[in-house]
């Protein structure tokens, strides 16, 4: 029977493991300790990464970015000739991470927080992945769960697309230590449409083709967000931890720089955002 493994026991990997768990698949969740969380008033045992001893067909990743490192070793223990390794992660550019297996990078639209071991599910459960065989494959796999498999061919735009969205609103989340409320306000989206601006010219220079209504669309993601939703790296700085601002508002950066991409506005992101991790 093929088997998944879920590393990860926070939002994304929690109702990942749940919805294959309520689908019958042999499935288990991994963190640093065991422990239990509950999603959707279901406990979830959680094992323990160091003493596992078992290989898996498919290996979701859905830990921080930053703390890749960590499990490497893990990994290759869990690995076998055939394993396919799915990246469930903010950011572009850390597939080299994974070089132990085959490895993708999925798009993911899950929305959730973690408070304590209690996970509040918000929005949506798909993953949009690359067309390859092996991603035909999962998807016929979880073809019985409720996390939907969308496969396409442009699935680096789309790649690009959720970059900008956490471009804008992650970034003022984690500098204003605030939720998705600041976004009522007239000077925080004139901030944030500006940001994505520059964000598109980056985007563009790497081969993309967005234009001012993806700005557009955008903004009206964001209006669709629930005012006490918090992002990713507003947790991580209201929990004092490292940031993942090397794979997504760096990233732009990098290319921005490299095409000599003039970006005031992500410039004084960046410098603010490289001060809040300075000596952390």
């Amino acid at each position: 029977m093929t088997n998944f493994a879920v590393i990860g026991p926070g939002a994304v990997g929690s109702v990942i493991a749940l919805e294959l768990l309520k689908a019958g698949l042999d499935v288990k969740l991994f963190g640093r300790q065991e422990q239990q969380v509950v999603v959707k008033q279901t406990k979830l045992n959680v094992t323990s990464l160091v003493v596992n001893q078992q290989k898996f067909d498919y290996i979701f990743i859905a830990i921080k970015v930053t703390k890749n490192h960590e499990i490497t070793e893990a990994l290759r223990k869990m690995t076998h000739h055939h394993t396919i390794i799915i990246v469930c992660q903010n950011g572009m550019g850390q597939l080299t991470d994974f070089n132990m297996a085959a490895a993708f990078q999925a798009a993911v639209y899950i929305s959730g927080q973690k408070k304590g071991d209690v996970v509040t599910h918000f929005r949506d459960q798909t993953l949009i992945l690359p067309d390859y065989p092996a991603m035909h494959d999962l998807k016929k796999h979880l073809s019985q769960s409720t996390i939907e498999i969308v496969i396409s061919e442009g699935q680096r735009t789309i790649l690009w697309y959720k970059m900008l969205v956490n471009l804008g609103i992650n970034t003022v989340t984690a500098l204003s230590k605030n939720t998705t409320a600041i976004m009522e306000l007239e000077n925080i989206q004139q901030l944030v449409r500006n940001l994505l601006h520059e964000g598109v010219q980056i985007a563009n220079a790497d081969g993309e083709n967005f234009s001012e209504a993806t700005i557009d669309e955008i903004m009206e993601i964001y209006k669709g967000y629930p005012a006490d939703m918090g992002t990713s790296m507003y947790y991580d700085a209201l929990n004092d931890r490292k940031l993942e601002y090397d794979f997504i508002q760096g990233q732009f950066h990098q290319i921005a720089r490299e095409n000599h991409i003039d970006t005031p506005v992500l410039d004084i992101c960046c410098t603010l955002l490289t001060a809040y991790q300075y000596k952390k």
